[in-house]
């Protein structure tokens, strides 16, 4: 649907970003809940996606909780000095714009 195809993309962006971002911080030291909230962003960002694209009908809720989700994490990843935190950071940062629209 291509009400959807604005924020599917974003989503597919910020999953993508944040594997990226989950892989090289393996054996990395994190003081906050970098990677951890990667790999929640990940997840509810495959499934938004998927929602909207079979045009569920828990597509906005789905949406509104992965705004949050994405929002979490691009504060922890953004606390990071680190390349990919910081592009993981603004694609959860889009991502979660993009899913408010929706969810209103």
């Amino acid at each position: 649907m291509a009400k959807y195809d604005k924020c599917i993309e974003a989503c597919l962006k910020c999953a993508s970003a944040c594997e990226v971002c989950l892989h090289e911080m393996i054996g990395k030291p994190s003081d906050n809940d970098c990677p951890h909230c990667c790999r929640e962003c990940v997840d509810i960002c495959l499934l938004c996606a998927q929602a909207m694209a079979r045009d569920s009908r828990y597509a906005s809720r789905i949406c509104g909780l992965c705004a949050e989700i994405c929002e979490w994490c691009a504060a922890q990843c953004a606390a990071h000095d680190h390349d990919h935190c910081q592009k993981c950071a603004e694609a959860c940062r889009t991502c979660a714009k993009e899913c408010r629209s929706m969810a209103a």
